[in-house]
């Protein structure tokens, strides 16, 4: 009877789920590629960056592709890009400033907030170094206002990327959430063609089942460029 129920679920439902739970958490619309946890990094200042990433859902047959450019004018990192998710598009506004830079083998912090299709959101910002940058935590505690199920939902992230092959590869491994789901377990490769200038990633997620959603898997393949 369960099985039947969640078969009965309509794409638009599960593409609206899974849009809240992977892409409001801590959310980090503009965590550095591949992450959606958030670091406490922000480009330089006078300087640009495009993140543009193609997302494939296994468990149904839907689709993403987001872009994101984002511009550090003035100290403040300013995102305004879209997605397109099964045909909807959506704007997302971001500012994300630093309270504290990120120091080799020290901590940083920042803050960030937006909209995401004209819901807001804030997230806290952790990001702890170790071993000469070798290895770096990075811990998100935020809200996001769900307007659908009129509350303030509680985020969260928790991530590590490590330097494997000193420049230009690095893994990551993250888990993030959102109050009252299943967390999501992520994992993949950020490669630098040009270090610093111009990455290309490949990740995988999971999330496991839960009473209003069957488990959830999904691929994503992106870029970031910087200037």
């Amino acid at each position: 009877m369960e099985s039947a129920r969640i078969q009965k679920l309509t794409p638009r439902y599960l593409t609206l789920a899974f849009h809240l739970t992977t892409l409001f958490l801590s959310l980090t619309c503009h965590a550095a590629r591949p992450f959606v946890t958030d670091d406490a990094r922000v480009v330089d200042k006078g300087g640009c960056q495009i993140e543009t990433f193609y997302k494939e859902q296994q468990t149904y047959s839907g689709t993403e592709f987001w872009f994101l450019p984002a511009c550090n004018p003035f100290g403040l990192e300013l995102t305004v890009g879209g997605n397109r998710i099964e045909g909807d598009d959506s704007l997302i506004l971001q500012a994300k400033v630093l309270l504290k830079p990120l120091e080799t083998n020290g901590m940083g912090f920042a803050i960030s907030g937006g909209f995401y299709a004209g819901q807001p959101y804030v997230n806290t910002i952790g990001s702890f170094s170790f071993f000469d940058d070798r290895a770096v935590i990075h811990a998100n505690l935020g809200a996001i206002r769900d307007d659908k199920a009129d509350l303030l939902r509680g985020t969260y992230g928790l991530g590590l990327e490590a330097l494997l092959l000193a420049p230009r590869v690095y893994g990551i491994l993250e888990t993030y959430g959102i109050k009252d789901e299943k967390p999501t377990l992520h994992y993949g490769l950020r490669f630098w063609i040009v270090p610093n200038r111009f990455q290309i990633d490949a990740t995988h997620g999971e999330q496991k089942a839960s009473d209003t959603a069957p488990e959830r898997r999904f691929n994503s393949v992106g870029l970031r460029i910087l200037w």
